[in-house]
């Protein structure tokens, strides 16, 4: 299946507790551009969290439930995208595509991007 940017899919993410290395399933969002082309079959993903705290910081992005375009993301609460946790992945593991961030907001979100990567 093909992704696009600002899809928002699922994946299994790992994480680490004292046991071991986990994994659960947690949304992402697609911000590899979809249009050029690339050598391997990856996708760049930022995570997304429902875990909010106090403040949103500026590398940081809230998605709320009363934003007129929250229906089309696919997510089911309120979430924070997390443009400082970045990841490369295969495609093959994502489990299915959730939804996506409209158009009028990949501005946005290639703001947060350029800040968390330093290149404003």
């Amino acid at each position: 299946m093909n992704y696009n940017k600002g899809d928002v899919v699922i994946l299994p993410f790992p994480f680490v507790i004292s046991k071991g290395i986990q994994q659960k399933a947690r949304p992402a969002l697609v911000v590899s551009n979809h249009l050029v082309r690339r050598r391997f079959d990856d996708l760049i993903l930022a995570g997304i969290t429902s875990q909010r705290t106090n403040e949103v910081i500026e590398t940081e992005m809230l998605i709320n439930e009363k934003d007129s375009y929250f229906n089309e993301t696919g997510l089911l609460k309120t979430s924070v995208i997390r443009f400082e946790y970045l990841m490369t992945i295969p495609k093959t593991l994502v489990r299915r595509r959730l939804g996506q961030i409209p158009q009028s907001i990949l501005k946005k979100i290639d703001e947060k991007l350029k800040l968390s990567l330093g290149l404003n």
